[in-house]
């Protein structure tokens, strides 16, 4: 009988030991590992430096179809640089980001004009905050939804992490995204997007993967518009390449006002 009770001592004294988690601290594990989800799905897109090539299309029946490329240019969080090669009437005109200022320059103005990270982007469902603000962690808190759930993007049905995302306090962003992020490769599969009324504003799908070792050279996407269903806003990405020496000069607004890259053929 001592025996069992000293056995039974011994082990109520071990559980007394054992660290247990409060909720708040439960909440802020939980948290991290969101955290940590959405950061690698940032990086799998386009690296923290990098160089690379857009297409954006936009149909509306009846209307000619919109058709721009860009040369692309990342730099950290903060900096990108997209210079319209095509088609020729648009040729030299940029959209360049520096910290939390976008500008639009216009070659045949000679003009500059500020614009906000809420703006349709050359009057598609994609906005600027889409195409320059792609690193959502740093913008965005995010919880787990669920840990196993399925999800369809342009290639198919995935396993995927949910994941809920609210702009952090004086961050630019969305109210609330619901972001579905494959499990195995951390690839971004689709996410919804919603005002602070809880409105649904569009659906961004992802697909059409190609990799450089394990690193995405290239992939697509297509807007579904919640607030314009009459167009279609698609967008292609390639030769996307991570680029740690990326020169500063590029992220200037007199560089681009005199710079004439010569874009070679598009491969693709």
């Amino acid at each position: 009988m001592k025996t069992k009770h000293k056995r039974l001592s011994i082990l109520l004294a071990a559980i007394a030991c054992c660290p247990l988690l409060c909720p708040a601290q439960a909440a802020t594990q939980a948290d991290r590992s969101a955290s940590a989800i959405l950061e690698k799905a940032d990086r799998i897109f386009i690296p923290r430096n990098a160089t690379f090539r857009w297409e954006l299309k936009v149909e509306r029946e009846g209307e000619p179809l919109q058709d721009n490329r860009f040369l692309g240019y990342k730099k950290g969080d903060l900096k990108y640089l997209f210079y319209d090669y095509y088609p020729d009437s648009s040729y030299g005109q940029c959209h360049l980001r520096i910290d939390s200022t976008i500008w639009m320059y216009l070659p045949l103005a000679d003009d500059t004009v500020k614009t906000s990270y809420k703006a349709a982007f050359l009057n598609s469902s994609l906005s600027y905050a889409d195409v320059m603000y792609n690193e959502l962690e740093r913008y965005y808190d995010s919880t787990v939804l669920s840990e196993d759930t399925k999800a369809s993007g342009l290639d198919g049905e995935y396993d995927c992490y949910e994941l809920e995302l609210k702009a952090k306090k004086g961050a630019d962003g969305y109210a609330r995204i619901v972001a579905y992020i494959d499990k195995t490769r951390f690839l971004t599969v689709r996410r919804e997007y919603f005002s602070l009324s809880g409105e649904r504003l569009k659906e961004i799908s992802f697909g059409g993967f190609e990799f450089s070792g394990s690193t995405v050279s290239a992939f697509k996407l297509i807007v579904d518009n919640d607030l314009d269903q009459g167009q279609k806003t698609s967008a292609f990405f390639w030769n996307v390449e991570a680029s740690d020496s990326m020169s500063e000069k590029y992220f200037s607004l007199n560089f681009i006002r005199t710079w004439q890259p010569k874009a070679e053929g598009d491969k693709r």
